[in-house]
């Protein structure tokens, strides 16, 4: 893998990372340091659909639970075979699997070597994601290995948050149909949303309840950053984009979202009209607010609006 090493960064360092990254932790267990600095430098400008890497080291298998227990969760693991005995790294895989029930984290066995332990029965018995010679693993074929995995564990987080979403959703409609939500449910609705979507009071995004009246547009709540917005005018947004956006999407009475902003209207609430605003929405998934919008609908149909 060192051949290619300076042309593989060479390449990537041209790249222009995007505005907007997040992180995944991959951890990287090998008895041997120059594995482990050879590793860094082929990742270290590594980008896929606006993810970095963070890279963790542990040189034994006894360190790598130990990282495994207080840094987790991990992505992608790279893990070599051969440490403290001969197959360290394979008892290891089967404790990641079966003691630590994470299915979701990709294992890629690194091995220098191959003949102490077959492929098939590894792949096959340790629930091993990929199996890569030392010898062979150029920076291309290494780059491509965790491209691919990387793919596959967002693929499988994507479905956990999506069944997590819908058992939070679950949730929401048992209170509406609550006789205390359908009672109060104005100023339930930013709560029940933040419920949908997974968002804590301390994510620092802003939303607010607005409802329209005979005379205007009236902010009912705030959260996050417009938490000081209380029983207020629309206008005391100091948005006018934003405000007229607003107005619109209640003219319509419809749904309205982009990388920015959501906008979920709620009709004749209490005989009322209501909107939810939500803005820096940019981690959200198609899927995600195919949710909202169900439980916008549920809601809809709970308080006879339809």
């Amino acid at each position: 893998m060192k051949d290619d090493v300076r042309t593989l960064l060479k390449d990537k360092g041209n790249q222009e990372c995007p505005p907007f990254e997040r992180s995944l932790k991959v951890l990287i267990v090998d008895d041997e340091p120059t594995v482990h600095d050879i590793t860094a430098l082929v990742l270290k400008n590594f980008r896929y659909r606006g993810y970095k890497l963070e890279l963790m080291s542990a040189y034994s298998a006894t360190e790598a639970r130990e990282k495994l227990a207080s840094h987790g969760p991990f992505a992608l693991i790279l893990l070599d075979v051969i440490m403290e005995t001969d197959d360290a790294g394979l008892i290891l895989a089967r404790y990641i699997r079966e003691e630590l029930k994470d299915s979701m984290v990709r294992i890629i066995l690194r091995t220098g070597q191959p003949g102490m332990v077959p492929q098939r029965q590894v792949m096959r018995d340790y629930e091993i994601d990929d199996y890569k010679e030392k010898a062979e693993l150029t920076s291309e074929r290494f780059d491509t290995a965790v491209a691919a995995s990387i793919r596959t564990y967002l693929g499988f987080r994507k479905l956990e948050q999506t069944s997590q979403g819908l058992l939070r959703i679950l949730e929401a409609i048992r209170n509406v149909e609550t006789g205390d939500m359908r009672e109060n449910l104005a100023n339930h609705i930013l709560d029940q949303f933040e419920f949908v979507m997974n968002r804590g009071d301390s994510s620092g995004m802003g939303s607010i309840l607005v409802v329209r009246e005979d005379n205007g547009e009236r902010i009912v709540s705030g959260r996050g950053i417009h938490a000081g917005l209380q029983d207020c005018d629309l206008e005391k947004l100091n948005d006018p984009e934003i405000s007229e956006l607003i107005r619109d999407t209640l003219n319509s009475g419809s749904m309205q979202h982009d990388d920015h902003h959501i906008m979920i209207t709620l009709l004749h609430i209490n005989g009322l009209q209501y909107l939810a605003y939500f803005e820096d929405v940019r981690e959200f998934t198609d899927m995600e607010r195919y949710l909202i919008k169900l439980y916008a609908s549920h809601i809809n149909v709970s308080t006879g609006s339809r």
